[in-house]
């Protein structure tokens, strides 16, 4: 076990990386219609600093659609593989009111055209113009938006390229459970269905084409179920779909629209999830006591190793933080040798093991940051998930455990 103590923050590398999935761009139809409801109002709103100019047109066009029919089409499950690599920004939010999974492509139209009205109004002052196509097109006029802060405190700058154009938006249904999700029926457009039609966490996407570039860039909304609802009784909540966390790999200006659309569109309360120390504390104990508190298992000798970062009080001179390094064959020892009956967790062990060899209250710590080779977070709300996660222990046991913080 090793232990460095650094007089500044730590060096968790909670990056973020290159997404490599690709959404199918709108569906003829859909694109078309909103093109021409685009090229109508963005030149009125121009002209008027209109602030929701699409709001009474994608309300008649929505409920146009959803008496005919048109738009409830088979929606496609997204893989839960798309949560690996990627820096999330966590958030909390209320349930949903009336969602409904197959209006996926009346929702991606409605977006759009929330992004394209409302982003001129930010007070990054960016500006939305249209291209030749019809395609809708960011100009951040050479500002950069502020991005995502990295595991080292350092402001990773991830900005829109200047211009580029929305080629798609996609609303999928994704499992982030071990049962594999089915693609959507006509079956579920039963009223006896309206139960198990919205069961399950949504992948929100959306990809913008950088001017000048041939790789496009896809920026994901992860809006994950609150499995702890389940039990309840349908027919007091069956207009609601229990969501809980809303997870954004974005750059601002993108989340902030996003937000404000969901908000709005299902009447919802979205707000940064930002962990409380017990609260990571007992995220990492109970990750720990799945992953390694057995005696036999899978060969961890070339994992990462397990990584604490604690900060000091104010007032403290000297120290402003302490990061902690622990073999995983160390931690699987720690565990399986604790006295019968004990109810001490993972880091009770390493935090007395530390307090004796360098002589410090551990009690008086904060811990702030944690990481392994299946997940990395921190107490601001960040958190990356790696492929190992599905070998050691479960992505929708981690995620939701993550979504009981912050009640």
């Amino acid at each position: 076990m090793e232990a460095d103590i650094q007089p500044s923050r730590g060096d968790l590398n909670i990056d973020s990386a290159p997404a490599t999935s690709h959404p199918t761009p709108l569906n003829g139809l859909a694109q078309h219609r909103t093109r021409n409801v685009l090229r109508s109002t963005i030149n009125s709103a121009l002209e008027a600093e209109t602030l929701y100019p699409l709001k009474t047109s994608i309300q008649s066009q929505t409920s146009s659609q959803s008496l005919t029919g048109e738009g409830q089409e088979v929606v496609a499950a997204a893989s839960s593989s798309i949560m690996f690599g990627k820096t999330w920004n966590t958030h909390k939010t209320t349930p949903f009111y009336n969602f409904n999974l197959l209006q996926c492509h009346i929702y991606e139209a409605e977006l759009l055209a929330f992004i394209v009205a409302n982003a001129r109004n930010m007070s990054s002052s960016a500006l939305v113009q249209q291209t030749p196509s019809g395609m809708s097109t960011f100009t951040t006029g050479n500002r950069q938006f502020p991005g995502q802060i990295d595991g080292s405190g350092q402001n990773l700058i991830d900005s829109l390229d200047d211009p580029g154009d929305i080629t798609g938006i996609e609303f999928q249904p994704m499992s982030i459970d071990d049962t594999v999700y089915m693609d959507l029926d006509e079956e579920t457009q039963n009223e006896s269905n309206h139960k198990n039609r919205n069961q399950s966490s949504l992948m929100i996407s959306i990809t913008v084409k950088p001017k000048g570039k041939t790789r496009e860039q896809v920026y994901f909304c992860a809006v994950i179920l609150d499995k702890s609802n389940e039990s309840r009784d349908i027919s007091v909540s069956a207009a609601f779909t229990h969501f809980n966390l809303v997870l954004l790999k974005a750059p601002a200006v993108i989340g902030h629209l996003l937000i404000q659309w969901l908000e709005k569109k299902f009447d919802c309360k979205i707000c940064r999830l930002l962990l409380q120390s017990y609260e990571l504390r007992r995220i990492v104990n109970s990750s720990m006591e799945i992953m390694y508190n057995h005696a036999q298992g899978q060969s961890v000798k070339k994992s990462r190793p397990i990584e604490l970062h604690y900060t000091f009080p104010d007032g403290v001179s000297g120290l402003k933080s302490i990061s902690v390094s622990l073999p995983p064959d160390e931690a699987r020892q720690l565990l399986v040798s604790r006295e019968e009956g004990s109810d001490s967790g993972f880091l009770d062990g390493i935090e007395a093991h530390c307090a004796d060899s360098m002589k410090i209250d551990f009690d008086r710590l904060n811990l702030t940051r944690a990481g392994c080779s299946s997940w990395y977070i921190a107490s601001e709300g960040k958190v990356k998930i790696f492929p190992a996660i599905s070998e050691q222990h479960s992505l929708g046991d981690f995620v939701h455990k993550i979504g009981y913080c912050g009640t």
